[in-house]
């Protein structure tokens, strides 16, 4: 595990420090006074490979010493309903420290920069008063401007990373740097025409993912003592190092695998026509062949007649080169396959633990154990800890 729960320090016996759930907020002006932290009654982050991250605040509204509200409605000052008021930035860290540490982030994560976009203030029929505020990650406030614009002889990678290079203006652009997998990008086919029709350039950006069966996800790194932020455009193995290895009955507190074949096939082809010569182009990728080895582990546990014979024809034209044809038909497969064996889980509060890592299961035996690419996380720090829940994909090579 990353971050111990606790830890023994010096050679005196007996002698150890404790580590407990905690988390901060900084906002304009610095840290949350500590009496608003101390109101925070639960916090949670969510982040996933298909959307923005988000986060919420469970916080208590209600003075029981004046019977009057803190932060929003009667007896709340000015000041303090503006605290929260949506459209205010915050950063949200995570994790474990000792206790009275304070307001010390040394032992926490950095989760994610966010802004507030909605409060929800409840007056209920008994019980004090509280309040949800919800936000997304800083990224949302690129969904400005919609564009139509077109694309001559690029791979999609090279697409996606001049979108990163180039601020938004009377081009689409991000002014994010966007990282793409060098060796994908090798295989790619050069799409002589990319239209890009009346669209947001994120929301652009994850349709031409999906059509490799790539992942499109934030990530953040610490640069000095700056955090950058940087968009990930690509397959989602390009993790080689597991982030975690969870044990069913240690650390994996459960796990709930799904092993599904209705949607299943075992072969994809792809066939059109090329423009300019007016011929047939063709495609057959069968489960197996270079690229599409995920998973095979697998297939020694199916019945032989579960996925024989079973393929998938797409007809698609135009198809401008064999190149463009065969990828299409890998990665249309790819994109079948990932979704053979998915899972839901929880375990411990992990912050490194995030969407976008692979994770390692073990103790469930050979049919489920293996390498696991991680789509969402669910963070929550409240009256019971902190706990982490994900999604996850089987993508065992």
């Amino acid at each position: 595990m990353a971050v111990p729960i606790y830890q023994r320090s010096g050679s005196t016996e007996g002698d150890e420090t404790f580590y407990v759930p905690a988390f901060a907020v900084k906002m304009a002006g610095g840290h949350l006074a500590g009496q608003v932290i101390h109101d925070v009654m639960q916090i949670t982050y969510q982040d996933s490979v298909d959307s923005l991250d988000s986060f919420e605040l469970t916080i208590n509204n209600w003075d029981a010493g004046t019977r009057l509200c803190k932060y929003i409605g009667k007896g709340a000052r000015d000041a303090d309903e503006m605290l929260f008021a949506p459209g205010q930035e915050l950063q949200l860290y995570m994790g474990y420290q000792q206790p009275g540490a304070g307001r010390s982030l040394k032992h926490l994560t950095y989760m994610m920069k966010g802004q507030i976009t909605t409060m929800e203030p409840d007056f209920p029929n008994s019980g004090g008063p509280t309040l949800r505020v919800r936000g997304l990650n800083i990224l949302h406030r690129f969904q400005k401007k919609q564009y139509t614009y077109i694309w001559e002889n690029k791979h999609d990678s090279d697409i996606a990373r001049e979108l990163g290079q180039q601020a938004a203006g009377a081009k689409p652009g991000l002014g994010i740097e966007v990282r793409v997998n060098e060796n994908a990008l090798s295989k790619e086919a050069i799409e002589p025409v990319v239209f890009m029709n009346n669209m947001y350039e994120i929301q652009f950006l994850r349709e031409r993912a999906q059509r490799h069966g790539y992942t499109l996800y934030l990530n953040e790194e610490k640069n000095g003592g700056e955090i950058k932020p940087y968009l990930y455009f690509g397959p989602s193995n390009r993790d080689t190092i597991t982030t975690y290895k969870l044990e069913w009955g240690k650390s994996l507190l459960d796990f709930h695998p799904t092993l599904n074949l209705a949607k299943q096939v075992s072969q994809v082809t792809v066939r059109g026509w090329q423009r300019q010569t007016q011929e047939i182009i063709k495609a057959t990728v069968t489960w197996g062949d270079e690229g599409t080895s995920i998973n095979l582990d697998l297939k020694k546990f199916f019945p032989v007649q579960a996925l024989e014979g079973r393929s998938a024809t797409i007809e698609r034209p135009p198809i401008d080169s064999q190149a463009q044809a065969n990828a299409l038909a890998r990665d249309m497969l790819l994109r079948h396959l990932k979704e053979m064996l998915t899972a839901s889980g929880s375990t411990v509060g992990l912050p490194a633990l995030r969407a976008g890592r692979t994770i390692e299961i073990t103790g469930l035996g050979k049919r489920f154990n293996g390498t696991y690419f991680v789509t969402s996380t669910t963070h929550t720090i409240g009256g019971d800890g902190y706990r982490t829940t994900f999604q996850a994909r089987r993508e065992q090579e």
